[in-house]
């Protein structure tokens, strides 16, 4: 989840009353990536960490929403130049909870499907694309391969 920078360490206590099991990792100048794993190496980072700071720093700049999705894992999040406007992530199974989580972000936001373009990362998007088609103009895809085995 992301955190505003100027919490303090007595604001983390409703979310881990010990205060052992949440990492926090800076993400930008505004906000704190806080997340949590079953198992990993203390060295580890998590998966949105890694997405949210590679799309932070990669072009085109701008309003836009960048998705991730494989494995049931669907990671959305909308950028607005190098702010976070919103980020989450779902375990979603079908093309239509897909597109549900991601024509939701764009009302969330009160932003125009028209106007702003989404990057989607991972599995084919056909059937996901079928089901947001009419509301989302420019949509622009990429493999996951260049991401998990760059050259």
């Amino acid at each position: 989840m992301l955190v505003p920078k100027s919490w303090t360490e007595s604001n983390w206590r409703p979310v881990d009353p010990q205060g052992t099991q949440w990492f926090r990792s800076p993400l930008d100048a505004t906000y704190h990536l806080v997340y949590r794993f079953s198992d990993g190496a203390d060295a580890s980072q998590s998966l949105s960490l890694f997405n949210l700071r590679r799309w932070l720093q990669s072009d085109p700049k701008g309003r836009l929403i960048r998705v991730q999705y494989w494995g049931n894992r669907l990671e959305i999040a909308a950028l607005d130049g190098t702010k976070i406007k919103f980020h989450s992530v779902q375990h979603a199974t079908e093309p239509e909870d897909v597109a549900y989580h991601i024509l939701l972000c764009f009302d969330q936001l009160d932003w125009s499907g028209t106007s702003v373009p989404l990057f989607w990362e991972g599995v084919d998007a056909t059937a996901v694309r079928h089901w947001t088609r009419h509301f989302i103009t420019h949509w622009h895809e990429r493999s996951l391969d260049g991401i998990l085995h760059p050259h």
